[in-house]
């Protein structure tokens, strides 16, 4: 996890927009591999392991991590991050590289730094080679819960470094993100996010990129605070309201 990544985190219990502060067990480039995000709020800590912050603990084992930390959950591998088709594959290079320059594009991120973006667990494949566009450019990827599935491998080491931020198990109603903080979402039907969350996560003028909206999909967006760029069968295209 990005170090500076804490100030776009927000606390998902009391939502006091104040922020999250890191506490680094062990850091490579200012990227945190061991450590843990609190509140200076109130008690919740959340684990950071192999560099993904771990959001899917209950409220009560989050708190038991705080104090003198011998309670504090082992160590992890995060989960891996899936292939665009959601196949359990692997996908062509080519055709790898051709979706994730796409998405970056319909994002507005191909040529920008300095920028957050979200993916959503069905897009997380194309989180590396965005976040390779720009050395400023963090891709803050949720990762659904994996309660109940097999452990997959550990997302890259090179991939941590080049700017893939994963966030474990968040819940969808309680989205640890700062409000106005993202640049740019990214989500494949059916959103798994209130379109009220997504409004509230994102800065007046981001791009939000939905893949295979569904028709009920499609009546949501056109309520929302996110005005129509583009669109087609495969695609629908936003950008934030200015407020």
């Amino acid at each position: 996890m990005f170090l500076e990544l804490a100030e776009v985190l927000d606390c998902p219990d009391c939502r006091a927009s104040a922020g999250l502060v890191a506490f680094v067990d062990r850091a490579e480039s200012r990227r945190v591999v061991e450590g843990r995000l609190g509140c200076p709020l109130c008690e919740i800590e959340v684990p950071i392991r192999r560099g993904t912050m771990r959001f899917d603990l209950s409220d009560a084992a989050r708190r038991a991590t705080h104090g003198a930390g011998t309670t504090r959950p082992p160590a992890t591998a995060p989960e891996a991050i899936p292939d665009p088709a959601g196949s359990g594959g692997e996908a062509a290079p080519e055709a790898a590289t051709e979706g994730a320059l796409r998405l970056a594009a319909l994002l507005g991120v191909s040529d920008r730094a300095g920028m957050v973006v979200l993916l959503g667990p069905r897009l997380a494949a194309h989180a590396p080679p965005i976040a390779r566009l720009g050395d400023r450019l963090e891709v803050l990827v949720w990762l659904p819960d994996p309660a109940g599935r097999s452990p997959p491998p550990a997302v890259a080491v090179e991939d941590l470094a080049a700017g893939v931020d994963p966030l474990l198990g968040a819940a969808p109603l309680r989205w640890p993100v700062r409000s106005g903080a993202l640049h740019g979402i990214a989500l494949a039907a059916p959103i798994p996010l209130p379109l009220s969350e997504i409004t509230r996560c994102a800065r007046p003028g981001a791009r939000l990129v939905v893949e295979t909206p569904t028709l009920e999909d499609l009546d949501s967006l056109a309520a929302s605070g996110f005005a129509k760029v583009a669109s087609d069968a495969t695609v629908w295209v936003g950008e934030r309201r200015q407020t």
